[in-house]
C-alpha cells in the first residue's frame, strides 16, 4: 500500500503530439500515446513544423504547464477522490483568445477536465505558435492511496450557519478507518441536537464552544461517544473545530455541507469536554528539557472509557522510521514543516497539511511541527509515557 502512496504530487505522464495545420483545422487524435519528441525527432517525425523556434516554444509551454496541471489533479484528489485516472487530450487552436477542445477524456472527472481547460486557455502561449494548432495529451495514473492533503485545496460547504469541509475520508485517502472534517459554526449558532452514530473527537481551534453547561476553550477537546446526543454551540465568536470520526467512510453528507449526524429531539447526554489543563504533557525523548518534543494526551481509554481512539496535541522533531501494526494515525498540522516519508515516498509537510498513515505502513518524519494527532484504535500513544515534561515557566 505504501509503494504508490501520494500527497498532492500528481501521477501524470505528460505527452504531446505536434500537429500543425495551416488553416487551424484540428488534427486527428493519435490512436496510441506518443512520447514527447526531442528537437531532432520532431524534425524527422513532424516535418510540417519546420521551425526549431516553434518546437522550442511548444517544449517550453509543456514544461511551464506541468505544475498547473499537477495542481488540477491535486485539487481533485484533495476535495473529491484520489483515484482519478485516465487520459485527456486537448486540442489547442492558437488565436486571440486561444480555443481549447478536449478531444479525448477517459478520466471522466468534470472538475479535472474543467480545470485543465481553464489552465490551457489562460496560458500565455508564445508568439511563434499564433495561427497554429497542437494537441497535448495528459495521462493520469492513480496511486493506491493518499497520505498528505493540502487543506487549502478543500472547499467549505455551507448549510445555514454551519460550514463543513471534508479534510480526509475514504474517497480522498482510500482508508476507511477514520474521517477528518473541518467545522465552522457562526457566532451564536450551534449544531442543534444531534445523535452520534459513531465515536468522534472535536478539537477546538478558535473561539469557545459550549457543550451543555461546559465550555471548551481553544486547545480543548470534546469527546462524543457513539449513541450520545450533543449540541455544540459557538459561544464567543465564530467557532472553528477539527472533528475526527471513527470509523470513517465516504462522507457524502458532509460534502453537501451537513454534519454526518442525524438530528435528535432527545436530551443531551454523553459528550464530555477534555480540558488542556487536565491533560499531562509527556516528553517523547525521555528528557526533562522544557523544549522537549512532547505529546499532550487528552483522550485515551482511561479518560474517555473507550478504546476506539486516542487524541493528543504533539510537538515533534525528527521521528525515526516505525510502524503501527493495527492503528491508523491522523495529524492536523498547525505549524511547522518537514518531510513525511510513507512507504519510502517523501511527502512535503507544511502548516496547511493534514496527514493519515494506515496501519502497517512504515513512516518517518524529518523536520519540526505542532499538531492535533489521533490514533484509531488507541494504543500507540502509551509509548510516550516515560518522562513527564516540566511545567511551563511562569513569567
Amino acid at each position: 500500500m505504501g509503494r504508490d502512496r501520494a500527497a498532492s504530487e500528481t501521477h501524470v505522464k505528460y505527452l504531446f503530439v505536434i500537429a500543425l495545420a495551416a488553416c487551424g483545422a484540428p488534427p486527428t487524435p493519435p490512436s496510441t500515446p506518443v512520447a514527447a519528441p526531442t528537437s531532432r525527432d520532431a524534425a524527422i517525425d513532424a516535418p510540417a513544423l519546420g521551425d526549431d523556434e516553434k518546437l522550442a516554444a511548444i517544449q517550453k509551454a509543456t514544461n511551464d504547464l506541468v505544475p498547473a496541471v499537477q495542481g488540477c489533479w491535486a485539487a481533485v484528489a484533495a476535495a473529491e477522490r484520489f483515484d482519478v485516472a485516465g487520459a485527456i487530450a486537448a486540442q489547442i487552436d492558437f488565436a486571440s483568445p486561444s480555443h481549447v477542445t478536449l478531444v479525448r477524456d477517459t478520466a471522466n472527472n468534470a472538475t479535472l477536465s474543467a480545470c485543465i481547460t481553464k489552465v490551457l486557455e489562460a496560458y500565455r502561449w508564445p508568439p511563434p505558435l499564433v495561427g497554429q494548432s497542437i494537441q497535448l495529451p495528459f495521462e493520469f495514473h492513480a496511486p493506491d492511496g493518499q497520505s498528505v492533503v493540502d487543506r487549502q485545496l478543500i472547499p467549505e460547504h455551507v448549510q445555514g450557519k454551519v460550514a463543513v469541509s471534508v479534510l480526509l475520508d475514504e474517497n480522498t485517502t482510500g482508508n476507511p478507518a477514520a474521517s477528518m472534517l473541518g467545522v465552522t459554526i457562526a457566532a451564536g449558532a450551534s449544531t442543534g441536537l444531534r445523535a452520534a452514530d459513531r465515536d468522534q473527537i472535536w478539537y477546538v481551534s478558535a473561539n469557545e464552544a459550549k457543550v451543555g453547561n461546559a465550555t471548551a476553550s481553544p486547545g480543548d477537546m470534546i469527546f462524543v461517544p457513539k449513541g450520545s446526543v450533543f449540541d455544540v454551540a459557538a459561544a464567543t465568536g465564530e467557532l472553528h473545530a477539527v472533528v475526527v470520526l471513527v470509523p470513517g467512510g465516504r462522507e457524502g453528507i458532509a460534502r453537501a455541507g451537513a454534519l454526518p449526524n442525524r438530528e435528535s429531539t432527545a436530551k443531551p447526554s454523553g459528550a464530555m469536554v477534555l480540558h488542556a489543563k487536565d491533560a499531562k504533557i509527556w516528553c517523547r525523548d525521555g528528557t526533562k528539557n522544557p523544549d522537549c518534543p512532547s505529546v499532550q494526551i487528552f483522550a485515551e481509554p482511561s479518560t474517555i472509557h473507550a478504546s476506539s481512539l486516542s487524541a493528543s496535541r504533539l510537538h515533534i522533531r525528527d521521528v525515526p522510521d516505525h510502524t503501527h501494526p493495527h492503528e491508523t494515525e491522523l495529524v492536523y498540522v498547525e505549524s511547522g514543516h518537514g518531510v513525511l516519508t510513507v512507504g519510502g515516498i517523501d511527502l512535503p509537510i507544511s502548516d496547511t497539511s493534514v496527514t493519515q498513515v494506515p496501519a502497517g505502513i512504515h513512516h518517518s518524519f524529518r523536520g519540526e511541527m505542532n499538531g492535533f494527532q489521533v490514533y484509531t484504535p488507541a494504543g500507540p500513544e502509551q509509548r510516550f509515557k516515560n518522562v513527564p515534561a516540566p511545567a511551563p515557566k511562569t513569567p
